[in-house]
């Protein structure tokens, strides 16, 4: 079944219609003086962009595209590549082709490239360069044509259906390990080091010595020391962490990429991989409760990691406005050793629920935002600032007097130095 031919006019272009209306009025002019090659020549205009939309309607592209996103996951202010491969295989050659392909602001600009003197059949490729500005998934597509006759009087606007899903991941920060207390070795023979807090196996290490059971070689403190290491004891444990995001929106300041709940999912994020590469198993928490299944912590690195950071791309601000709901919900999930949590602003009703969560657990750490400085200037309110802070310094208190170390993070801290922060509390235990 043949498509019904549309309306010419509005397939013209500014420039068609305009020579449109000036061919119709030299024509009638003409006829009203009786001047007859003045008349064909504005029968002439008149028909040049009614032939040029009949062309452009009846054109028959014969186009197939193909568009790849390489890589398809990539982390905040990476650089990706775009790649759309065109295949046109007709009788006739057409005349100009204009393309757009769809991309969100969030990361980028519109390609936009022009075709045109095209033979009947060709293939061309293009590439354009992606980047990553704000966390979250979007679709790439779908490509827009919009084929013109040569003389640009007329054109028409045509569309792909397919599109491409690119993934934008929180900012992963790699964190060094992190030290801890070390101990005394029964035997005196040498100083061992424990790795509770950087390490899979909950044990004590200390120098190789002759006559020691290879088997007992421990190869990462080896690798890390430059020396044989062996276990001191060989008792093992798998650990575990409960990992808290405060997802509260309430709990945080600013707008966008800058704000402090984005600062607080790249933190947890970098935790997060660091834990699952030291062979942790984790449990991920919001205010809300579960931000992914527990069982899914514990599938090894490689697949724990990819749902956390799928989880944490995935993850928006909470309407909650405290966290009981995550302590429950910690409390009926997790035995872990230690609990880790990145907070926002918090009250004292907060960290008691964050005490009770840390209880029977050997070690609970707290990042604590001050989101404050987050906040415009003209968006703060004095009075309502100064109460907030009171009853959040209050908060904090709580968690130092409960056992938690904490670290409190002013505005404009990197994810780097925070973890540098609570790293040398540790190396003072």
């Amino acid at each position: 079944m043949r498509i019904p031919l549309r309306n010419p006019w509005s397939l013209m272009t500014l420039r068609g219609k305009v020579t449109f209306v000036s061919g119709a009025a030299i024509a009638v002019l003409a006829a009203l003086f009786g001047q007859r090659d003045v008349l064909l020549l504005g029968l002439l205009l008149v028909l040049v962009p009614i032939c040029s939309a009949v062309f452009v309607d009846r054109t028959r592209l014969k186009l197939s595209s193909e568009r790849k996103v390489t890589p398809s996951q990539a982390a905040i202010g990476e650089e990706l590549s775009g790649s759309l491969v065109l295949d046109r295989h007709g009788k006739l050659p057409v005349g100009v082709l204009r393309f757009e392909d769809q991309v969100p602001p969030q990361l980028g600009v519109r390609p936009r490239f022009t075709l045109q003197n095209l033979a009947a059949e060709w293939s061309r490729e293009v590439t354009y360069p992606l980047h990553g500005q704000q966390r979250g998934r979007f679709r790439v597509g779908p490509l827009r044509v919009r084929v013109s006759d040569p003389f640009g009087l007329a054109s028409l606007d045509r569309q792909f259906n397919a599109t491409s899903e690119v993934m934008v991941t929180p900012r992963i920060v790699p964190l060094d390990a992190m030290g801890n207390a070390g101990g005394s070795g029964s035997t005196g023979e040498a100083r061992p080091q424990r790795l509770g807090l950087s390490g899979q196996d909950d044990i004590l290490v200390r120098e190789y010595v002759r006559g020691d059971d290879v088997r007992r070689v421990h190869w990462r403190s080896t690798a890390r020391h430059g020396e044989l290491m062996v276990r001191q004891e060989e008792q093992a444990w798998d650990p575990s962490a409960t990992v808290v995001l405060d997802t509260r929106a309430s709990a945080h300041r600013g707008e966008g990429p800058e704000s402090s709940f984005e600062w607080a999912v790249s933190m947890i994020a970098s935790l997060t991989v660091h834990l699952l590469a030291d062979g942790y198993a984790i449990t991920l928490f919001g205010a809300d409760g579960p931000l992914m299944d527990p069982e899914l912590g514990d599938l090894g690195t490689m697949t724990s990691r990819r749902e956390a950071i799928t989880q944490l791309t995935d993850v928006t601000p909470s309407d909650s406005s405290g966290l009981d709901r995550a302590a429950a919900a910690s409390l009926r999930a997790t035995s872990s050793q230690m609990t880790i949590a990145v907070l926002g602003q918090i009250r004292s009703a907060d960290a008691a629920h964050l005490v009770e969560m840390q209880r029977n657990q050997s070690h609970a750490m707290a990042w604590v935002l001050d989101v404050q400085d987050w906040e415009p200037p003209e968006d703060r309110v004095p009075a309502a600032t100064r109460a907030l802070r009171e009853d959040h310094d209050r908060a904090v208190e709580m968690l130092g007097h409960a056992g938690w170390r904490v670290v409190r993070v002013p505005g404009g801290t990197s994810v780097h130095e925070a973890w540098l922060r609570m790293s040398r509390m540790g190396e003072q235990l």
